[in-house]
């Protein structure tokens, strides 16, 4: 007979040892979750701390929340991350306190004279620069990959104490020393790091290991430094957008084992919280996601979570300030549109660094010592060492990275200079110093190399030497330039909030002085001011162009609301304000699970300082409310300047405003006019 009691332990050890596999299993199948429970009830930090940990307990278990909770979101708004299971991670996005459980995303970094060029001289006492004392007063949180304090161009000379009201912190942790790093323009320096399932391969510190943090946070707010050089070349004294303002680091971007730079959505969100409690006045977040078409809000179940943190900034008057992305020149490219977001692009400016040619064709007398054979090839694989040793080598090459795998190629052939026709390059790289071969190295654009090549072909036939003189570089500054977008910069609209326009153009790098002479505004009434006061043509009164396949006259889906005219935005008259009720309407638009009205409004109605109709039929009718910011007895006429095949119509077309009238909303029509077959 067999031991009932050997048969009751032997179930009890396979049953023992079938639950720790399944446990094993469950915690090594644990992906990090974000668990969105929108607005925070009150201000008892601790409090909402343990309502997360009660939501995590109903589904993992009482005694396991605090082990797999890695971040609980508690300034901002109420959320947090936890490890979970993806059955974990449906069962809590069934829970009724839920707004929405996001599976952690990842997304990656975008990235002297420009102020001069906006108006922004250090020289005028009448400008925004000097009108706010070049921004001092204001905090600049920029969310990035870490910061070195200790560069003069971080240096606190002449800077009064740190704003009392400031509640963050800059002390010494890991291979971070506060003594060196820290002082009175840097003013915070925070790293926030999950462990994402990527090897750590840097000590844990807010030190810049990808070298982005710091680029974005000098050009918001860097100080000045004088008689900067450039290859021997003076580039004068460069500062930021705002040299007064201070500095507060949020460390969130991380190299991983393959030296590919990256942000975890879990760590955003923490850092957006935390830089909410510290009090900063602005946001600056220059990285984005690999999706071009990335809804901020929609119920398929991807979800925006630079969308959730940038909605609670502003919630709380922080202006967002976020890269429009460089992934132009195609259309449908730009991310993110949030409408309470203020999104960022590149634009060109009246300075350039230019290297003269000299063909021996023309007229001028050459010295001898300055002349150099030229030399072609079809590519870079038919170069022929022999023949370029001594000479100037030309190429006309289709790609950018073809730069980079030439000059390497000609690294040990003892060219004497590089000369590239290609497109326009889609930014401004040192290719010299990015794969480190010293070869003198000039771009061209195609038409330019044309004429190189005829001349190389007129020699050829006349058994005569073709000759060239490459001169020392030069910098040129306030030429009459055309205003164009850059090739790289991403375009509208967006296929997914087609009714809200693209970014704007130059403009991050002043919101802080904006900050300081009107703190009292809210992110859409600065938004507004950029927005409207923005120019549409250029200085010079020519059209503005956009860079691309073929160069054309830009549009709004190139430009957004224009390049920034910063002395503008300081008066701009009117403004389109919004608060929260606007955005949740707008999210009750796009289907977001919150308390909607009965009659959900038409996003079309939300009040931007632009209109954008995606397949306009007929007639459609919306509604927008400008506030008076400016001399209390104004009046306003509306003028319309129609798109081709449509009619505007404007009620009321004249806008009185005083003391009592502060906030009117005029109606606007817009007729189809196209004839359809």
């Amino acid at each position: 007979m067999n031991n009932p009691t050997s048969s009751l332990l032997f179930f009890l050890l396979i049953f023992t040892c079938l639950c720790a596999i399944t446990t094993k299993a469950n915690v090594e199948d644990a992906k990090l979750y974000i668990v969105y429970l929108g607005h925070k009830p009150h201000d008892n930090h601790e409090l909402i701390t343990d309502s997360h940990h009660d939501i995590l307990g109903q589904i993992i278990g009482r005694k396991k929340p605090k082990k797999q909770m890695v971040y609980s979101y508690r300034h901002g708004f109420s959320g947090f991350a936890a490890k979970l299971t993806d059955h974990q991670a449906k069962q809590i996005g069934e829970l009724s306190d839920v707004v929405r459980v996001i599976q952690n995303p990842v997304y990656k970094t975008r990235t002297s004279r420009s102020w001069d060029f906006l108006g922004l001289s250090k020289n005028d006492p009448n400008n925004l620069l000097n009108k706010t004392n070049q921004g001092d007063g204001s905090i600049i949180g920029i969310l990035d990959s870490g910061i070195w304090g200790d560069s003069e161009a971080f240096n606190d000379k002449g800077l009064g104490p740190i704003p009392s009201r400031w509640k963050g912190r800059c002390k010494s942790e890991g291979t971070f020393n506060a003594t060196k790093h820290c002082n009175r323009k840097i003013i915070g320096a925070r790293w926030t790091k999950s462990n994402n399932g990527r090897k750590n391969i840097y000590i844990l510190s807010p030190l810049d290991d990808v070298g982005h943090g710091r680029h974005v946070a000098y050009t918001a707010a860097g100080s000045y430094v004088n008689n900067l050089e450039y290859y021997g070349l003076n580039m004068g004294t460069v500062r930021g957008g705002a040299p007064n303002a201070r500095i507060a680091m949020y460390k969130l971007c991380w190299m991983d084992d393959k030296g590919d730079s990256y942000f975890g959505g879990v760590d955003i969100l923490a850092g957006i919280d935390d830089a909410i409690k510290d009090g900063v006045d602005v946001l600056s977040a220059s990285f984005g996601g690999d999706l071009i078409n990335f809804a901020e809000v929609d119920t398929s179940g991807s979800y925006s979570v630079m969308g959730i943190g940038s909605f609670h900034a502003a919630s709380h008057g922080i202006p967002f300030v976020v890269a429009g992305g460089n992934t132009g020149p195609d259309s449908y490219t730009v991310t993110p549109t949030s409408p309470w977001i203020i999104s960022v692009a590149a634009g060109n400016e009246d300075r350039e660094i230019v290297t003269p040619l000299t063909l021996a064709n023309n007229n001028n007398t050459i010295p001898v010592s300055f002349l150099q054979l030229l030399s072609f090839a079809e590519d870079n694989k038919s170069i022929n060492v022999e023949e370029v040793k001594g000479k100037v080598l030309m190429l006309f090459l289709q790609k950018e990275d073809d730069i980079y795998t030439s000059l390497t190629n000609l690294n040990t052939s003892g060219v004497l200079a590089f000369i590239v026709a290609t497109h326009p390059l889609g930014g401004i790289n040192d290719y010299n110093q990015i794969i480190g071969v010293p070869i003198p190295f000039v771009s061209v654009d195609l038409e330019q190399g044309n004429q190189i090549f005829d001349y190389f072909q007129q020699c050829i036939s006349s058994n005569l030497d073709p000759k060239i003189k490459i001169s020392r570089s030069e910098v040129l500054e306030g030429q009459k330039v055309f205003l164009k977008v850059p090739k790289f910069p991403s375009r509208g609209p967006s296929s997914l909030t087609p009714d809200i326009l693209k970014l704007l153009i130059f403009q991050e790098l002043y919101i802080g002085l904006i900050k300081v002479a009107h703190p009292n505004w809210s992110p859409a009434a600065i938004k507004s001011a950029i927005v409207t006061r923005a120019w549409n043509e250029d200085t010079y009164g020519f059209e503005i162009f956009s860079e691309g396949a073929g160069d054309k006259i830009a549009d709004p889906f190139d430009f957004g609301g224009g390049i920034c005219n910063p002395n503008g935005a300081i008066d701009p008259g009117l403004i389109y304000d919004m608060d929260n009720n606007d955005y949740l309407n707008y999210l009750c638009s796009l289907g977001y699970r919150i308390i909607c009205p009965s009659k959900v409004p038409s996003r079309l109605d939300l009040n931007l300082p632009s209109i954008s109709i995606s397949n306009l039929e007929n007639s459609v009718t919306i509604w927008r409310t400008v506030t008076n910011v400016g001399n209390v007895n104004s009046i306003y006429k509306l003028v319309a300047k129609p798109p081709r095949n449509s009619a505007i119509k404007v009620s009321p077309h004249v806008l009185k405003f005083n003391s009592k009238t502060k906030k009117i909303s005029f109606e606007v029509k817009i007729i189809s006019t196209h004839q359809r077959k």
